[in-house]
């Protein structure tokens, strides 16, 4: 039986062929290796990252305020490690000592690893190289640090801001509006968010927002969609702590950084897709 015209018509439809693209041409691209790279460096870029966050919010914050804050924020984007995540933050709160300038950039400097292997992932599946100097990288890697510190000071502040805003006679439906987005919205804007800075500036060569929009807004819902999955896995179907003991937590954690990396990594193929498509149909053809 010849499947080829089922194949041919099913890449041809504007969603369902591109994203059926986007996951075979990870294949290819090596995306299990990546991915397995992104979760490994970000895995012990992670805490440095924190303890540098925590070490800047202490300009603004107490410890009680920032423990319970960065919790919110991490359990949300972390499913499944609260406990691993609650006794990590309050270790890292305890240990932030007296935060100068100098110790924040320390900080954040050796979490940029991280971001070298995102941004390897990304160029690596949009089919780019550098042609920047070697030595401009880390500088790059590091600003991208600052961005996503930047983002999670402000996840950090959405409360405040909540608090500041019912100060004000807004009416019972805007008040309302505001408290659901700071519950329900504010992980998947978070996510997407980072998703989209990620996409447009991290790539050697600048994509358009056409392009950024949709890969991060897919990503992004994926990622919300697979918390949900991904803790009825871990507390219905795998007993990871019969295999793993006291390292369980460890392994939640790099299954979860695994998976959003592939998410991740998805998404920059599903750019690459339209891309293409792009190019090709405008030349007249069909994309392959």
């Amino acid at each position: 039986m010849n499947l080829e015209p089922l194949k041919e018509s099913v890449y041809r439809q504007p969603v369902v062929g591109v994203i059926l693209r986007a996951i075979l041409k990870g294949r290819p691209d090596h995306a299990k290796d990546m991915a397995a790279s992104i979760a490994y460096f970000s895995f012990f870029s992670l805490f440095p990252l924190l303890l540098g966050v925590i070490a800047g919010a202490s300009f603004f914050f107490d410890s009680d305020e920032i423990r319970n804050r960065l919790h919110d924020v991490l359990v949300a984007a972390l499913p499944g490690s609260s406990g691993f995540v609650r006794e990590n933050v309050d270790a890292l709160t305890r240990l932030r000592g007296a935060a100068g300038v100098a110790s924040v950039a320390g900080l954040l400097w050796s979490a940029r690893k991280m971001f070298g292997a995102v941004s390897r992932g990304i160029n690596d599946a949009l089919g780019l190289q550098s042609a920047r100097s070697v030595f401009l990288s880390p500088l790059r890697y590091l600003l991208m640090a600052l961005t996503v510190s930047g983002l999670l000071f402000f996840a950090m502040a959405i409360p405040t801001i909540l608090e500041f805003t019912n100060q004000f006679d807004l009416g019972l439906l805007l008040n309302s509006l505001l408290g659901f987005a700071g519950g329900h919205l504010t992980s998947y804007l978070f996510v997407f968010t980072i998703l989209s800075l990620l996409y447009r500036f991290v790539p050697f060569e600048k994509p358009s927002w056409k392009d950024v929009v949709p890969g991060a807004l897919f990503a992004a819902l994926l990622l919300e969609l697979g918390k949900t999955g991904f803790v009825f896995y871990i507390d219905h179907v795998a007993d990871l702590e019969a295999v793993y003991g006291s390292l369980s937590s460890i392994i939640v954690l790099l299954l979860w950084l695994y998976f959003a990396a592939r998410v991740l990594l998805l998404g920059s193929e599903l750019m690459a897709v339209r891309r293409q498509r792009r190019l090709v149909t405008g030349t007249g053809g069909t994309p392959n």
